[in-house]
């Protein structure tokens, strides 16, 4: 009977190692898998307004050093739209362009990238905020903006882009400003 005992224990020692080596290789397999590094893609510059409301934009803006008023106080391509503003170069492609009293959607404030690059490309980014009290008036300043900003892109894309023959594709302006 002392070797069947024997050799039942040992069976049993046999059997609840390869139990505990069967759980060890079963957690090595259900292992959570590893979490893969992302890497967010983000555009070069993303624009945005940066402050608040619009009355700390104005401020800050008039108060920088790298930031220079305008002189003709219109945005760029502003062609024959009215309205009174207060108009600023940060750099050489970022526009700060914000309403002065008396402009029908006052207060706003625009910041607008214009980046007219080689052959390829004409980029125009804007970011825009406004706090006029009626909002017919803010969509309007929007619909404004959008055909500036096509604009701006048809005049800078006739430097660019020609028909077979070498001549402009479209005839409009040559100037913004």
């Amino acid at each position: 009977m002392k070797p069947f005992a024997y050799s039942l224990a040992i069976l049993i020692g046999l059997t609840s190692i390869n139990a505990d080596a069967l759980t060890k290789a079963a957690k090595k397999k259900v292992k959570k898998p590893r979490s893969q590094k992302s890497t967010q893609v983000v555009p070069a510059y993303a624009i945005a307004i940066g402050y608040p409301t619009i009355t700390v934009a104005l401020n800050a803006v008039q108060e920088r050093s790298d930031v220079v008023p305008k002189s003709n106080s219109r945005p760029f391509g502003w062609q024959d739209r009215s309205g009174p503003w207060y108009v600023a170069k940060e750099g050489n492609n970022i526009e700060w362009a914000f309403t002065e009293g008396g402009h029908y959607a006052h207060p706003s404030v625009v910041k607008r990238m214009i980046d007219v690059g080689s052959k390829d490309h004409v980029y125009v980014d804007m970011a825009y905020r406004c706090a006029s009290p009626v909002m017919a008036n803010c969509d309007q300043l929007l619909s404004e903006l959008k055909e500036v900003n096509l604009f701006i892109r048809k005049v800078y894309q006739k430097k660019y882009i020609v028909t077979n023959d070498g001549t402009p594709a479209w005839s409009g302006v040559d100037s913004l400003e």
